[in-house]
């Protein structure tokens, strides 16, 4: 069964996308949008340059502004939220992400020692093959056109995007990758929170270990201390505030485990 992303208005000019591909079974990407005067600003782009395709055809089919500034701002470097990003860049996107993706990117892999710009879509296929049981020929397909670029700016700890009188947050927010950030829109009071909230399910912590874990922590602690509304998950429904108390609690059960 084919099942088409979803588009959802979440306040004026925001919204949310859900159910992007996701090579896993029932498992689906989460991304979305804001539109601020002449602004486009995307935050994540999919998995497939089809998903940063149908992403940025409805950004601009909203936005109806000629010429407008389009940005994507990336949650963190794992492929299920920059592979789409090749449209984006090939229409002029301002990419803005954590240094730690931009490094991860830039740094050389065994066993050939190819940046891993170069070798990050060939391992994934390599992982879908092995992992969710696609054939080479399929995965291939899947992944047709990816293209990686580095970003056009980084940041370490925060960064405020002021645009066109009003501003969106940038938040480091580390556990689940050294990479993570979320972007909050004070104005809307909505969080896109990446991977450092899971909505619906298990949160995969494989990644890291008690150290990554303490730390997801205090990224959850800091992000439960703001005025937020609403939640664009990486994964799962839109959700509310009180999903960041349930991973919290999830995250130290596991803590004390080890």
């Amino acid at each position: 069964m084919i099942v088409l992303p979803d588009l959802q208005p979440l306040a004026e000019g925001v919204y949310g996308a859900t159910k992007l591909f996701h090579p896993a079974r029932n498992l689906y990407t989460n991304a979305g949008f804001i539109v601020i005067g002449r602004n486009i600003v995307h935050i994540d782009a999919g998995m497939t340059t089809k998903d940063g395709e149908w992403l940025l055809s409805q950004s601009m089919k909203i936005a109806a502004v000629k010429n407008p500034k389009l940005w994507l701002i990336l949650t963190h470097h794992h492929s299920d939220h920059i592979f789409g990003m090749r449209p984006f860049k090939e229409a002029g996107a301002r990419i803005v992400a954590h240094e730690d993706l931009r490094k991860f990117l830039s740094k050389r892999m065994p066993p050939f020692f190819k940046t891993g710009i170069n070798t990050t879509k060939s391992y994934v296929i390599k992982f879908m093959v092995e992992r969710f049981s696609y054939t080479k020929e399929n995965a291939e397909k899947m992944l047709e056109g990816v293209k990686l670029f580095l970003p056009d700016e980084t940041f370490t700890d925060e960064k405020t995007l002021q645009l066109d009188g009003d501003e969106l947050l940038l938040l480091h927010t580390p556990g689940h990758a050294s990479s993570e950030i979320s972007v909050y829109h004070h104005t809307s009071k909505t969080l896109f929170a990446g991977d450092t909230v899971y909505e619906g399910r298990i949160l995969t912590t494989r990644f890291g270990g008690l150290r990554e874990w303490k730390q997801w922590i205090r990224s959850l602690e800091k992000l439960e201390l703001m005025e937020i509304d609403r939640i664009v998950p990486g994964h799962g429904i839109i959700c509310e505030k009180s999903e960041i108390r349930k991973n919290i609690e999830y995250l130290k059960k596991l803590s004390k485990r080890r």
